[in-house]
């Protein structure tokens, strides 16, 4: 009798442990793929993030190339004005002082 009640003790703390076992199983399988889940939530969002930062690198590319030609373009437009001042100074000098026909430009020559 006592052999017996042992067994059906030894059986019940089995089928409590295989119980216990899975269930904790179970409840890792469910945070596990919920794991997964947010792992490949995270991967797309991270995907995007890469591919956002390759737009806005390649647009600030090339928005530096239009501004270095923009700043080539300045260079060569206050060229061609200090060329024209130079060769309206030179007019203006020709021009005797006093005359009244002197263009108005000339008065503001620098």
């Amino acid at each position: 009798m006592m052999l017996v009640v042992a067994l059906l003790v030894l059986a019940a703390g089995t089928v409590g442990v295989t119980v216990l076992y899975q269930s904790s199983v179970s409840a890792v399988e469910t945070q596990n793929s919920q794991l997964r889940a947010q792992n490949e939530q995270l991967r797309e969002d991270l995907q995007t993030a890469r591919d956002r930062i390759s737009s806005l690198e390649s647009r600030a590319s090339q928005l530096e190339s239009e501004v270095e030609s923009l700043k080539s373009q300045l260079e060569r437009v206050r060229s061609e004005r200090d060329s024209y001042r130079e060769d309206l100074r030179s007019v203006c000098e020709q021009w005797p002082e006093g005359n009244e026909s002197a263009p108005e430009e000339c008065k503001n020559v620098e």
